[in-house]
């Protein structure tokens, strides 16, 4: 890819050593002028690319990598390497890899070590934003492919993606809990559109994990209450307190040892998000309820959530699952995880299943599956 390429000047060790697959790191600048930094872990002849979207005050390495720890129970991690904290053996991206995709994801911006609006972290002008990001990267990746196969390109392992085909790969974008509300937002945004700019990303399929549609704590974001009530409450917060803070709280119950991996990263901002932020994402699932009609029809979604999930309300999930109208959609709730599918003792049935449902699309299997609704 073309853009001002980067490196991790955060982490002090040498490139032979690098546990995290030494993607292919590259950087752009959004509509607004802020530097985006993004990954990218390439093989060769892929027959697709996943786009991962990460969440709320984490970055793209952090959420989709290993991390370089010992777990000593439920409860506990010690830390085994600061320097080298990601890695990529037995990760998703390693797995996705295996399979035959080639995997890219950005660090949102005021995330990791992305530019934040403002020169913020934590926070966001308009969080449409965050999707109009995506969709520049996607964009950015489907007219870079054609000439994928430069000698002089980074490599992910060795790998260069020098068989690419001259169309465009199929695009599958996957978002874990804020990042998939993002994922859904695409959807929507490219359904308001009226145009063919999806011809030009190609996305194929949309996963979303733990997704941030509804808070247990707060009504539906469709109900009279959260339009009338907390919305404009949140307005005048954050028009009085723009530059203040909410404080950061990790109340993770069942794994609380996930507290320590947060705690360990060096480059995950330990505060809070601004008020504005606050007042966007009650936005961001209110507009997602409200253009719920809007959502591509012919794009297959798989939606995954716990039931025991403490931040985002899996009834508020099956409530916008029941409502969606496209072609075909699938909700697989689970027991005994709460948010992070990515990182928790049982993710990797989580990525199995993540992987048939990839599989059966790109075979074409679900074409003539029956779209139930999920109880």
């Amino acid at each position: 890819m073309t853009g001002s390429t980067i490196y991790d000047a955060e982490i002090d060790i040498k490139p032979c050593t690098r546990l995290d697959g030494k993607p292919r790191l590259d950087s752009f600048f959004n509509k607004d002028g802020l530097l985006l930094r993004s990954y990218g872990w390439l093989v060769k002849n892929a027959i697709g690319i996943i786009i991962l979207i990460h969440g709320l005050g984490s970055h793209a390495r952090l959420t989709f990598l290993r991390h370089n720890v010992e777990i000593v129970n439920n409860n506990k991690a010690i830390l085994k390497d600061g320097k080298n904290f990601y890695v990529y053996e037995d990760s998703w991206v390693e797995y996705f890899n295996k399979k035959g995709y080639s995997v890219y994801a950005l660090d949102l911006q005021g995330h990791g070590l992305s530019d934040g609006y403002e020169k913020r972290n934590y926070h966001v002008n308009k969080f449409d934003d965050f999707a109009y990001d995506v969709m520049q990267y996607i964009a950015r990746i489907q007219d870079s492919l054609p000439c994928g196969d430069s000698k002089d390109d980074a490599t992910s392992d060795g790998n260069v993606d020098q068989g690419i085909n001259k169309k465009r790969l199929p695009t599958y974008i996957m978002g874990i809990s804020m990042g998939g509300n993002i994922a859904l937002r695409i959807l929507q945004l490219l359904g308001k559109s009226q145009s063919d700019a999806n011809k030009m990303l190609n996305i194929k399929g949309c996963v979303s994990l733990s997704s941030m549609i509804s808070v247990e704590l707060l009504t539906s974001p469709g109900s009279y209450t959260y339009q009338l009530f907390f919305l404009p409450l949140s307005n005048i917060i954050s028009d009085f307190f723009k530059n203040s803070r909410l404080i950061s709280v990790l109340p993770y119950q069942r794994y609380p040892y996930m507290n320590d991996i947060l705690m360990f990263d060096k480059i995950r901002f330990k505060g809070g998000i601004t008020y504005q932020f606050g007042r966007e994402l009650l936005n961001a699932m209110a507009n997602l309820d409200k253009d719920i009609g809007y959502t591509l029809t012919n794009i297959p979604i798989l939606f995954i959530h716990s039931k025991d999930d403490p931040f985002c309300y899996w009834r508020g999930v099956v409530s916008f699952y029941n409502r969606l109208k496209v072609r075909y959609k699938e909700l697989r709730l689970l027991e005994n995880m709460e948010h992070v599918l990515t990182g928790e003792p049982g993710n990797m049935k989580v990525l199995n299943s993540v992987l048939d449902w990839l599989a059966s699309i790109s075979k074409g299997l679900i074409k003539d599956k029956p779209n139930h609704d999920q109880q």
